[in-house]
């Protein structure tokens, strides 16, 4: 606030001619540019390290994998070949020829293209409609602060900060002797992808009141776009060319680049943020286009406690993140009958699936999809315990703890609630994998037994819970950081192998302890120490909670 303060009125004494107007509605825009990027500076470098190390090990994962033509061709015939290969990671340019590069694109492109837009409508919902919902924006109106400044200044912020993402993927490409043009696309269209999902989260931050549903109609846009790619891939390609996803791929890094798809992201992002002014401009400050619908003059009964309370705010959460991880369960269940013929013809693939416990292929693969599905949905654990940051910070949690409500029970509340959560997104996503399955291999035997390996997951989440809790109660300020062990447990989840960590690094994740249903034995040792922990960590966060002060 002291840079804006000092700053922006300097911007505000220097009005050009016929532009008086314009110059008001950015002032302190520069102020603001460096107040973003001072306040983000760990989550940006948070998300800068996984993004860029997750090209990193794919990088050397790919060149350890494959190293001679014959080992790039049969990847070449399996990714082809595969429908459900097609639909995870695209159309395979480059892949009539395969390179290298071609097969690291194939492996990597899609998914750091889904990050890099994550981030950017996380960062930008985060510093327009939440800094809204907090007032904090109301403080930096009441300074010589322009009504677009705000919204200019997360747009640019985070295009700086998909600059750097893009600038160290290539930096990391070009470290692996990987071709320059193709390079240089890749990073590029990073950048338009960002670009383009920033600007679609600086609608939904109009149209919404609150700062969770602009981020949930964000990633709805995301999601979509990813189906109409994966849609488009699958049959004609028409649908493809819907989706900004589907326009990053189609620059075909590696694979005789089309630079005029750069044109694509440029347009699209340019009628975004033109349509995001034109929206702000025709709402009032604080408030959505979309407003929340009145409540009851009268509160039920039933919403006298903490914990009834917990519910209310958190079941919109619940509801849309079961949705997603189910329909990614469901697809998985939809494809394992593909597994056998998969990875017979990728013998290392194969290898890695055996590692996961004694039975079939199938079986290693349902137990693979499993473990994707649980780290999916500790992202719903971790932020659903993190609501206790942003309740007190909001001041919403002082209403709260000035009746005679402790401050353990109202964090066990939002702690019960996470738990809860949990169950039933993993309940319902192992019914969703069985079902899945059932479909395809008329086994319907397999549905139980799938929800089991499902429900089995959720210890080495509790313990992830309870982790936040500790690091709410010790340390508040610092909570959000927790976020890097949840990034930990899936690097170690998927790259394990590649990375070749000690056992003792391994053994740091909760999810190396849950037996990998249903291709290894259930083993109840496992489940009762991680039950344990959680607890532990529990207790021990409640008692900080209760010896420090409330911000």
């Amino acid at each position: 606030m002291t840079a804006l303060a000092t700053s922006a009125p300097v911007a505000s004494r220097s009005p050009t001619a016929g532009g008086e107007g314009q110059l008001s509605a950015l002032a302190g825009f520069g102020s603001l540019v460096r107040l973003l990027l001072r306040r983000d500076r760990v989550r940006m470098a948070l998300w800068f390290g996984g993004i860029v190390g997750l090209v990193l090990i794919t990088a050397v994962s790919i060149t350890g994998l494959y190293n001679t033509p014959a080992e790039l061709e049969q990847y070449a015939r399996l990714a082809r070949g595969s429908t459900a290969l097609v639909v995870q990671v695209g159309p395979g340019y480059g892949l009539d020829d395969p390179t290298t590069a071609a097969v690291m694109m194939n492996e990597v492109g899609v998914w750091t293209i889904l990050l890099v837009g994550l981030m950017s409508i996380f960062l930008v919902v985060r510093h327009t409609r939440g800094e809204e919902e907090s007032e904090r924006a109301e403080m930096i109106r009441a300074a010589p602060a322009g009504r677009h400044a705000q919204l200019a200044a997360a747009l640019v912020g985070v295009t700086m900060t998909n600059v750097a993402v893009a600038a160290g993927v290539v930096a990391t490409l070009l470290a692996y002797d990987l071709p320059l043009a193709g390079t240089l696309a890749f990073g590029l269209v990073l950048v338009g992808a960002g670009s383009v999902f920033a600007g679609i989260a600086a609608v939904t931050a109009q149209i919404a009141t609150v700062a969770r549903s602009a981020l949930a109609l964000g990633g709805a846009a995301l999601g979509i776009s990813f189906v109409l790619r994966a849609v488009g891939d699958v049959g004609d390609g028409r649908l493809t060319w819907l989706s900004p996803v589907g326009w990053a791929q189609a620059i075909r890094a590696y694979a005789d680049e089309r630079w005029w798809v750069l044109a694509l992201p440029i347009v699209a992002t340019a009628v975004l943020v033109y349509v995001a002014v034109q929206l702000q401009n025709r709402r009032d400050f604080g408030a959505g286009l979309v407003a929340h619908r009145p409540g009851r003059a009268v509160a039920a009964p039933g919403l006298a406690t903490p914990l009834a309370l917990a519910v209310q705010l958190q079941r919109a959460s619940v509801v849309g993140w079961t949705v997603g991880v189910g329909l990614i369960g469901f697809f998985y269940g939809i494809v394992a009958d593909q597994a056998e013929g998969i990875f017979d013809e990728s013998p290392e693939l194969a290898d890695f699936l055996a590692q996961l416990g004694e039975g079939s292929i199938t079986e290693a693969f349902l137990s693979m999809a499993m473990l994707i599905v649980a780290l999916i949905a500790a992202g719903f654990t971790v932020s659903s315990v993190l609501r206790l940051r942003s309740e007190e910070l909001a001041g919403r949690a002082d209403p709260v703890l000035a009746t005679p409500t402790p401050r353990y029970q109202w964090a066990l509340s939002h702690t019960a609630v996470a738990a809860g959560g949990t169950v039933i997104i993993m309940g319902l996503s192992g019914l969703a994998v069985g079902v899945g399955f059932a479909l395809v291999s008329g086994d319907v035997g397999q549905i139980l037994p799938l929800l089991a390996s499902a429900l089995v997951m959720v210890p080495a989440m509790l313990v992830m819970a309870g982790t936040v809790v500790l690091a709410f109660g010790l340390a508040p300020r610092w909570s959000p950081l927790v976020w890097g062990g949840f990034a930990y447990a899936v690097l170690v989840g998927f790259f394990a192998t590649v990375l070749n960590l000690p056992q003792w690094a391994l053994n740091i994740s909760p999810f190396q302890h849950v037996p990998a249903l249903p291709a290894a034995e259930f083993e109840i040792l496992p489940i009762l120490c991680l039950c344990a922990v959680a607890l532990l960590l529990l207790w021990a966060g409640l008692v900080a909670l209760a010896r420090r002060d409330m911000t």
